[in-house]
């Protein structure tokens, strides 16, 4: 009973070590971001984001959004996909707003 419990364990850990090693080298870098996409529609926030001119007058909003990323120090820039799977890219000079829906 504890040897077969062992080989279990052992076949759970190649299995998972083998999948790793699947995504991380058989996978192209479109193939990764298309099946990051995928799963995040489930993960996913259900964001509105809306920007702003320096007047405080809509200009564009978006909804259904997923994910909105920023933040990496080279980068003086936010983006998002929409519903429709178009990027978008929004300076930092522009004002806007993520809220959950």
């Amino acid at each position: 009973m504890k040897k077969l419990k062992i080989l279990v364990l052992v076949l759970i850990i190649f299995l998972i070590l083998g999948i790793y090693l699947y995504f991380k080298y058989y996978f192209t870098y479109e193939q990764k971001n298309i099946t990051q996409r995928k799963i995040e529609e489930y993960t996913g926030q259900n964001l509105s984001i809306t920007i702003f001119g320096y007047d405080g007058r809509i200009i564009k909003k978006w909804t259904g959004i997923k994910k909105i990323t920023s933040g990496r120090d080279t980068r003086n820039y936010t983006y998002f996909y929409t519903k429709d799977g178009r990027y978008v890219q929004i300076p930092d000079s522009v004002w806007y707003i993520a809220e959950e829906e």
